[in-house]
């Protein structure tokens, strides 16, 4: 038998704030109502409803306009990444830029975007310019550029410093504003 309860506030996997919800009553005796999330549905908890909705509609119109902001930062960024290559003037790198990479790269510059939100079709992993969607939720998406080098082993041994980017890293990163290189 579940109870029926009004959120306060958003819970992961069960829904935002005023949501009325059916839940298991031990979840609700043990989790919702000691952390304060949620209230059991009575007279003056419906009342509440409305004042509730109107914070939710809100902190939404809020979320919603900070995530236009980012979508316009992150379509002016471009991002360089640099692979070992086999030879010059060849098409075959070692290696590949996945969503994680882009992720990292991105947490760098001070986006925080999770990988699950960048849309590849399939690891990049061809010299060149390239596209990535992010998605920053509520029906906003941007493409970011992603630029791939290689350099071959010849390059390299004359000094050069050229590594596979870790997962969360990225060899270099240029923006409208500031670009980082490897020293």
């Amino acid at each position: 038998m579940n109870v029926e309860v009004i959120l306060k506030g958003p819970v992961r996997g069960l829904g935002a704030e005023a949501d009325m919800v059916k839940v298991r009553p031990g979840y609700a005796r043990n989790f919702l109502f000691p952390r304060g999330l949620a209230a059991p549905v009575s007279v003056a908890s419906k009342r509440q409803l409305e004042s509730l909705k109107k914070k939710r509609a809100e902190r939404e119109a809020a979320e919603a306009n900070q995530a236009q902001e980012v979508a316009a930062k992150l379509a002016r960024l471009v991002l360089s990444f640099e692979l070992k290559q086999a030879e010059e003037g060849a098409e075959k790198l070692f290696g590949a830029i996945t969503a994680g990479e882009i992720m990292g790269a991105l947490v760098e510059k001070g986006f925080a975007v999770e990988r699950r939100n960048i849309q590849l079709a399939r690891p990049i992993n061809q010299p060149g310019e390239h596209e990535a969607v992010v998605d920053l939720g509520y029906s906003v998406k941007t493409t970011i550029k992603i630029k791939l080098t290689g350099k071959t082993g010849e390059s390299m041994e004359k000094g050069a410093k050229t590594r596979r980017p870790r997962k969360g890293s990225a060899s270099g990163v240029e923006g409208q504003d500031s670009q980082i290189k490897d020293a």
